[in-house]
């Protein structure tokens, strides 16, 4: 009877460390892959949506009016059905300022292109500036990933 008690006492306290550790190994390093894959995003913003690669280039703009609309040009896969957080910062010389966050939703799993509306900030004086975008997706409780795109410079003009 004492043995019983003694193998269920060891089990008791053996079996869910070695469960969790064997879940968190998982979730570190299986359930590790990027939901989002960015294919093609063009170096540069343009002044009305693009619908391909040549129209990008066609429409593409290195200067604009601060508190204009631009467009950015992508060509992204979706892996999997997962929400993040958008993550958006404008990077100049003298500052770097961080647009509030954006929680979105599941998008449909599957390949796009999309051109994404970016109000510009207003600027005074003329300032060159870099877009960077991130998006952030908690794919488990310990492990996050970040699929960062590339950055787009752009010259916002004063508003005079």
């Amino acid at each position: 009877m004492k043995n019983n008690y003694t193998t269920l006492l060891v089990a008791a306290f053996l079996i869910p460390p070695w469960a969790a550790f064997l879940l968190g190994m998982y979730w570190y390093f299986i359930d590790a892959s990027p939901p989002y894959v960015i294919n093609y995003s063009h170096p540069f913003f343009t002044a009305q949506p693009a619908e391909s690669r040549v129209d990008a280039t066609e429409k593409q703009i290195t200067e604009a009016l601060g508190g204009s609309t631009v467009w950015t040009y992508r060509e992204t896969c979706v892996l999997r059905d997962i929400s993040g957080t958008l993550r958006v910062r404008w990077d100049a010389e003298a500052f770097s300022w961080s647009v509030p966050e954006v929680a979105f939703l599941n998008s449909p799993v599957g390949c796009k292109t999309q051109a994404y509306a970016v109000i510009l900030p207003t600027s005074n004086p003329t300032r060159h500036v870099v877009y960077r975008s991130t998006r952030v997706y908690d794919l488990n409780p310990i492990k996050t990933v970040e699929v960062h795109a590339p950055p787009i410079p752009i010259t916002i003009l004063a508003n005079r």
